[in-house]
């Protein structure tokens, strides 16, 4: 499998959108969706980054190998795993909370400049 692919297959199997995972990232939606598309490959220090991510180890980000997914900190120390899982769960915790408020504070901003042009027309009618 290439990177690209695994990497649509690990964010999938995490249910993690692009905008989420560019957020844990550091980089835009965009840079994301150029990797899945195979537009361009994440640097190497990216490639370490998303294998903190997804517990896998870089091999299996760049080689495709078909090997169980592992959290990469077990060989050395549960605790470091376990607080690294806990924080990417923190930060994707908040990122869906940014963009659900993002959304409403853009509907109620479209909602009140819907109602401003519908009373400017009103006054200017009459």
């Amino acid at each position: 499998m290439s990177v690209s692919k695994q990497l649509i297959h690990l964010r999938s199997m995490k249910g993690i959108s692009q905008e989420e995972l560019a957020s844990l990232m550091n980089v835009t939606r965009q840079a994301v969706s150029k990797w899945e598309t195979e537009q361009s490959l994440p640097d190497s220090e990216k490639i370490i980054r998303l294998s903190e991510i997804f517990g896998v180890t870089t091999d299996y980000l760049l080689k495709g190998e078909e090997t169980d997914t592992m959290d990469i900190y077990s060989q050395h120390n549960s605790k470091a795993g376990a607080d690294m899982s806990a924080e990417v769960t923190e930060i994707l915790d908040n990122v869906h909370q940014m963009s659900t408020t993002k959304r409403y504070v853009i509907g109620i901003s479209i909602l009140l400049i819907v109602i401003a042009v519908i009373i400017a027309i009103i006054f200017w009618i009459k």
